[in-house]
């Protein structure tokens, strides 16, 4: 060995660049491959991949035991956003990286033949439709204590390309629903010379040019430009009325009827505030009665449920009763963060680990008389 770089695994270089924090919107191909290169799965972290999956299968094929909601904790760094976001993408059969499934790629990350088959096996025959929501980001900027319910169904309609205006996007679900969107976008190119979706988020322009087509689409609603233009809504919707919307959404849009909604950082999110709380009950409560065992909902945060419940001062009795709404409890531990940092900072190449016994062999034990803090550290080396 001529030097330390030689040491190590020549499968990733030792001056690379490597994320700190995982960002579950970032899913641009080289970035996701290089993200998924870096994951190390643990033997802990594997079980809870393969229990996951055989409830979610189970679940979908209604021979579970009806719950669908599960609640994924650990430490900061333990990798709760990542085992959520590798999760989801590698369920979402439709999402490719040069040319492969993303669920092939986090196979390979997998040690066992066994979860390797589970996962090819629910991706090939159990598609399901993902939306994934960060709510450490996604906050609405107007309402930073928004119902998850309400984020999660805005989260719903930029998956599927609605628009980001309120009166624009209720134009197009209703269009969608009446089978008249390719009529209104024709006359709009018509008119406009312009594509429909080059100004459908504009809050200003897109409803003043939208108006003077709506009469012709929708002429018994709206006879002239003005009665679209002033349109205003106070529709008050339960928190069953949302999840049903979005999921009807997301099949229509996906074509498929298995659903999972993935929400990161939902703890720190709603402890705080007991409408939050009773908010996201609801709506856990609301999809297992509407999905039928077919649609989940996996949140996250930084301490268990049971955790939360008992160092809260304030809404234990709301956060108790969110406890029993999310049953399905994945805990990732805190000694997975130190196994996964040294697989993947100190893995040693063949040639380099062989030389580094060698020397341990010759100068080991003088290495621990003359460093007695370090024991544990050079014996695992």
């Amino acid at each position: 060995m001529n030097s330390i770089r030689e040491l190590f695994s020549t499968r990733r270089p030792i001056d690379r660049p490597i994320e700190k924090v995982i960002d579950y919107y970032a899913v641009e191909g080289k970035k996701l491959k290089a993200e998924i290169d870096e994951y190390e799965v643990t033997d802990h972290i594997e079980a809870s991949f393969q229990r996951f999956l055989e409830l979610f299968s189970d679940g979908v094929q209604g021979r579970g035991s009806g719950d669908c909601a599960a609640w994924v904790s650990g430490f900061y760094g333990s990798g709760k956003s990542s085992f959520t976001k590798y999760l989801g993408l590698a369920l979402d059969d439709e999402r490719i990286i040069d040319g492969r499934k993303f669920s092939e790629l986090l196979g390979e990350r997998l040690q066992s033949q066994s979860g390797r088959a589970m996962l090819a096996t629910l991706v090939g025959q159990r598609p399901t439709a993902v939306v994934m929501l960060d709510l450490a980001t996604e906050q609405f900027s107007t309402d930073a204590a928004a119902p998850v319910a309400n984020v999660l169904y805005w989260k719903v309609l930029q998956r599927f390309g609605y628009s980001r205006e309120k009166k624009l996007c209720w134009l197009e679900l209703e269009l969608d629903k009446r089978g008249l969107r390719d009529k209104f976008e024709a006359l709009y190119q018509k008119k406009f010379d312009s594509p429909w979706a080059d100004i459908h988020n504009d809050e200003m322009i897109g409803v003043a040019n939208a108006a003077q087509i709506v009469p012709e689409v929708l002429p018994k609603e709206f006879p002239t430009p003005e009665s679209f233009s002033e349109l205003a809504s106070d529709k008050v919707e339960t928190v069953q009325d949302v999840g049903r919307k979005m999921i009807d959404i997301v099949r229509e849009k996906s074509g498929k009827e298995n659903v999972l909604f993935l929400v990161d950082e939902a703890g720190q999110y709603v402890a705080p505030r007991s409408n939050l709380i009773l908010n996201l009950d609801g709506l856990a409560r609301s999809l297992k009665e509407i999905g039928g065992g077919r649609v989940w909902i996996v949140c996250t945060g930084q301490q268990t449920l049971t955790e939360i419940v008992e160092k809260a001062a304030l809404n234990s009795a709301e956060l108790n009763k969110l406890k029993d709404r999310f049953p399905i409890s994945i805990e990732l531990e805190a000694q997975d963060i130190k196994e996964i940092t040294y697989r993947r900072l100190l893995s040693k190449s063949e040639a380099g680990d062989k030389a580094l016994r060698e020397k341990l062999a010759a100068h080991g034990q003088a290495l621990i008389t003359h460093t007695p803090s370090c024991q544990h550290d050079v014996r695992r080396s």
